[in-house]
């Protein structure tokens, strides 16, 4: 079932490979200024270096085959600001997301998640999991903030892993 919400600034909507041919413009003009290298700094090689309409219609197709795929407007502009991301296995959902740089900084990110954790809570997923870079400090605090727990980290990974039970573990 397709998930699409609302928050006060916000409005997310899960993408699906049959947008139509407008849509699909729209998104991918909107991939390159999006995917900026500050912003997919932290993030695996396949985000970065994408400045054409060409990569980001291969960064789409390579998205829309690992994982679900929402994209987040800006509410007031009506233009596409980030994305989130889940890749799921089960009951478990890896995820992901990302804004556009001039939208860091406004408590956007926090209250995408609130949001998004809200909504998931009727998927029948039982965890989310989020990799940080362990320099991506801001991202870190946030999930701690929201309720997300570390995990235990291997001493050589340059990723930490964030738990969020969405349904109490069993013992």
């Amino acid at each position: 079932m397709l998930m699409s919400y609302e928050t006060s600034r916000l409005s997310v909507d899960e993408i699906t490979s049959d947008l139509s041919a407008a849509q699909l413009s729209r998104l991918l003009a909107a991939i390159p200024h999006i995917l900026t290298a500050d912003v997919v700094k932290n993030l695996p090689p396949y985000f970065h270096g994408i400045t054409t309409e060409a990569e980001a219609l291969l960064w789409f197709k390579r998205m829309m085959e690992e994982s679900r795929l929402w994209m987040v407007t800006d509410s007031k502009q009506g233009h596409p600001i980030g994305f989130i991301f889940a890749f799921v296995e089960h009951t478990t959902a890896h995820i992901g997301y990302l804004l556009k740089q001039s939208h860091w900084g406004k408590g956007l990110a926090s209250e995408l998640l609130k949001a998004f954790i809200n909504e998931v809570t009727h998927t029948g997923w039982r965890v989310l999991i989020g990799g940080v870079d362990r320099s991506n400090i801001a991202s870190a605090k946030l999930l701690l903030k929201l309720g997300f727990v570390e995990r235990i980290a291997q001493k050589d990974s340059g990723v930490v892993f964030y738990e969020y039970w969405l349904v109490e573990p069993t013992q």
